[in-house]
């Protein structure tokens, strides 16, 4: 199925004949046309809704122009094998990349190293920004916040632009261009969307509000007090 669509004005004629064909493809293909996940902006995969609101919510919020679908089980296990080819080694190295203090030009030199000694046709990524760009692209996607080296605060928001720890204060900075600390966080908004993407997990992430029961009974962690 054509996703052209996606990227279209949403007030055009062509995105309104593609979310027309989408919903009839996703009905036809869903599990429960009466419980589909939503791909719009707004829902982000946490809401489950018919047809007729799904039609609407992609209307009014536009769709997530990353979100592909496919039935074709053979083309899926394709793609999966593709990716375990080309990503399996990177997130391992990338581990060892933030666990142990590597720069990036001391990476990219490893990566150089090791890209000879393989064979020629091999898809290790040259530098350090491709193989942060090749795991951002699945989502993987990290942001490195400076930190206090005490653990008071976070050099962000409202102490972005501070030098120092405006509780202990001590130095920001190392030496002048190096962070005494450095957080990796990585945002829990993609995980959810991954999540979501799969009718399996969407339904446990759900079963607080789709399944539990509530009457006054001890039959779960959840009901306790």
């Amino acid at each position: 199925m054509d996703n052209t669509w996606m990227s279209s004005n949403r007030l055009s004629r062509e995105y309104e004949n593609g979310v027309s064909e989408f919903v009839k493809f996703a009905v036809a293909h869903a599990e429960d046309p009466s419980r589909m996940i939503c791909p719009c902006l707004g829902c982000c995969y946490g809401k489950r809704i018919d047809a007729v609101q799904l039609t609407s919510y992609l209307m009014r919020h536009g769709i997530d122009r990353s979100y592909t679908y496919t039935y074709d089980c053979d083309r899926v296990q394709e793609i999966a094998e593709a990716l375990e080819g080309d990503l399996k080694d990177c997130p391992e190295m990338f581990e060892r990349l933030a666990g142990n203090g590597w720069s990036d030009k001391s990476f990219t030199e490893l990566l150089a190293l090791l890209k000879d000694m393989l064979p020629e046709d091999n898809v290790l990524p040259n530098r350090t920004y491709e193989t942060k760009k090749m795991l951002c692209s699945i989502g993987m996607s990290y942001d490195k916040i400076h930190a206090c080296p005490n653990d008071c605060v976070l050099f962000r928001n409202e102490y972005a632009s501070l030098n120092e720890c405006p509780k202990c204060g001590v130095s920001r900075y190392k030496n002048k261009l190096s962070p005494a600390k450095v957080l990796w966080y990585f945002p829990v908004i993609p995980r959810f969307r991954r999540m979501f993407r799969s009718e399996t997990d969407s339904r446990h992430l759900t079963w607080h509000a789709d399944e539990r029961i509530i009457d006054g009974k001890y039959r779960h962690p959840a009901d306790s007090p």
